[in-house]
Order: structure tokens, then C-alpha cells, then sequence
């Protein structure tokens, strides 16, 4: 748990460009709950500012707006991960109104891959951290949302304000979707009570960005590809989708996003997503890619669109459609990094 990816380095209030009035409040309220963090956590000292925080969270309103966390909510593209960086960098700037705070910023890919549980996780951020970011808390099984309300749990009782970012609705987890009602209830009473949620809407601006590589699709999409591979200079890998499913499976995932983003240019042939696993394996990987800081020039080759990969309303209720609409995230960065060409 370190400090936003370096994509991020630069992402501050100031920097932050609001394309709708949503993502203008949006902006406001993150400042706002940065601000309060700090002046409500920078005191003399550490137990003294863990009893205010704690005698505000128990009691039984937030008027201060603080509260136990910030969740930004809304679909992929409107600076949700810019507003969470941002909240970052106004409580560990030294040059700051009052002392910094120390905050640790994590993907919650992380929190459910680690092996400590719930609470000891927790603790273990309560010692280093007052103020815990995660970005993209995305739930894909019952057991990722049991962890997840663990570690939110223990760590408002130990005096940790958590600010998140989501593409869904807290109601909506797999829970919800999968008719858990217990458990839904659970979450959705969590959120209510301790989260201020913050509607971060307008369209992706990612598809405004010019594109470095390029995406193949119809017909003759694999032989353009493997032209393209062939004329290719530098540091470049081509790999069938099959092979880096493969790839996605034997090698760490820290491991391998390193190894591609080394490339200068990677060539991915005949993708075609056949189930959840599948697509998860692609979303995880093209997440690493589109947050490295040189990421490599991306070429694939499909018989469509990215958006025709694993599209949510084809997809049936429950798992299936909690991950298809997730992977709208991921058809967001492709197009980012790839530019849509069709090939007869």
C-alpha cells in the first residue's frame, strides 16, 4: 500500500477538469472530505484524534459531512480514480493547512488477494494509515463482499476513514444479484449509514484520447495483425488471446504486468471471451497495461467490436452480469489504447 499508480503522480484538485456538474460537485465534496479529514485527523496526536473521530462516527447523524468515508460512484471514464488521487495528495501534502496525514492508497484487487484476514488486515492499515483510498471496489463472489465488510467494518472502529470508487452501486453487489438477502441487507445498511455516496457521472473521456495502437476487427482482422507484428520494430510479443489466457493464469499477476509493460508494442491475436473467467483474466491485464506509466502500443484482432466482447445484457443475471458490466471498464481502456479500425 503505497501512493496512487504513477499514471496518477500528477492528479490534484487544481488538475482535475470537471465535464459535467456531477464531476463538479463531484470534485467539491472529495475536497471537502479531504479537508475535514485532515483538520478532524491532524491533532496532537494519534489516540486523541482516534477518540474524536471515533465519538463522530458514533454518533447517530454526520452533519460534519465526514462521516466514515467517501464513496464516488459512476461508469467508467468521468476521473473518479483523478478525485481519489487528488483526496491523496491534499492529506499527505506538507504544504498543507495543518499536519499531514498519513493515507495509503490501494486497487481492491490487492485487499482481496491479501492472505492476512479481515481484521488483522485492517489493523495492519490502522498502523500505517489514517486515511485508506481504494479504487475500483468491484466484487465478483459472496466471499469478496464478506472480506470487503470485514476490513470496512474494523477499520471504522479503529478510527481509519476509507474513501472508495466504484462503477456500482452498493446495493447492486453480487449479493444483491445473486439474492443473498442477509447479506445485501447487510451492505447496503453499511453504506447508507457510513458513506457518503457521490454520484460522478458524464461520458468516458477516454474515448477523446488519441490512441496509440489499434484494434483490428472483421474479417481479415488476425492477417492485418500479423502484418503489422511482422513490420513491428523494438521490443514487441505476439501472442494469441489463448496464450496469454495461459500467460494470465501460470504467472503471477504483479509478475506479468511488468513483463508487458516492458514491451514497446503488444500483439494480440484472435481475442474472443467464451465465459467470466475469461474476461476477468482480460480486464485484470488490460487494468495493469492501462495504469503502467509507458505502457506498451496495444494491437488486437477480434471478429468485433470491443464492446461486442462480453456485453452485459447478454449476459445472465447474477456473476456473469456483475462481471460483463465491469468489463465495460475494461472495453473503455482498450478503446483508449487502441483505436477501432475495420478490416474486410
Amino acid at each position: 500500500m503505497n501512493g496512487p499508480p504513477p499514471r496518477y503522480a500528477g492528479s490534484t484538485f487544481a488538475a482535475y477538469r470537471p465535464a459535467s456538474p456531477s464531476q463538479e460537485t463531484a470534485r467539491d465534496e472529495a475536497r471537502r472530505f479531504a479537508a475535514r479529514a485532515r483538520r478532524r485527523l491532524a491533532g496532537p496526536g494519534w489516540r486523541r484524534g482516534m477518540r474524536r473521530l471515533v465519538r463522530t462516527i458514533a454518533g447517530p447523524h454526520h452533519h460534519d459531512g465526514l462521516g466514515a468515508g467517501l464513496y464516488l460512484l459512476g461508469p467508467v471514464g468521468t476521473g473518479k480514480t483523478h478525485l481519489l488521487a487528488a483526496i491523496h495528495d491534499a492529506v499527505t501534502d506538507p504544504r498543507g493547512a495543518g499536519a499531514p496525514i498519513p493515507a495509503a492508497f490501494v486497487h481492491s484487487s490487492t485487499l482481496f488477494r491479501a492472505k492476512a484476514p479481515p481484521e488483522e488486515y485492517a489493523h495492519d492499515v490502522a498502523k500505517r494509515a489514517r486515511v485508506l483510498l481504494i479504487d475500483e471496489v468491484e466484487l465478483d463472489d459472496p466471499a469478496s463482499e464478506v472480506r470487503l465488510m470485514g476490513v470496512l467494518r474494523t477499520l471504522r472502529r479503529l478510527g481509519v476513514v476509507v474513501a472508495a470508487t466504484s462503477n456500482a452501486r452498493p446495493e447492486s453487489f453480487v449479493t444483491g444479484a445473486q439474492g443473498s438477502e442477509r447479506l445485501a441487507r447487510f451492505v447496503s445498511e453499511e453504506f447508507r449509514r457510513n458513506y457518503h455516496v457521490v454520484l460522478v457521472g458524464g461520458d468516458d473521456y477516454r474515448r477523446r484520447l488519441p490512441s496509440r495502437g489499434v484494434t483490428y476487427v472483421g474479417p481479415g482482422a488476425d492477417e492485418a495483425l500479423r502484418a503489422a507484428a511482422g513490420a513491428a520494430s523494438g521490443r514487441t510479443l505476439h501472442l494469441t488471446f489463448l496464450e496469454l489466457l495461459a500467460r494470465a493464469t501460470e504467472v503471477e499477476r504483479v509478475r506479468l504486468a511488468r513483463e508487458l509493460a516492458d514491451l514497446d508494442a503488444l500483439f494480440l491475436e484472435s481475442v474472443a471471451i467464451r465465459d467470466t473467467d475469461d474476461a476477468l483474466r482480460l480486464l485484470r491485464v488490460m487494468d495493469d497495461l492501462y495504469a503502467a506509466p509507458h505502457a506498451p502500443a496495444l494491437h488486437l484482432s477480434a471478429a468485433g467490436r470491443p464492446s461486442e466482447w462480453f456485453p452485459p445484457a447478454l449476459q445472465p443475471a447474477g456473476v456473469a452480469r456483475s462481471v460483463a458490466e465491469k468489463f465495460a471498464r475494461t472495453t473503455s481502456r482498450i478503446e483508449a489504447l487502441a483505436a477501432v479500425v475495420l478490416v474486410e
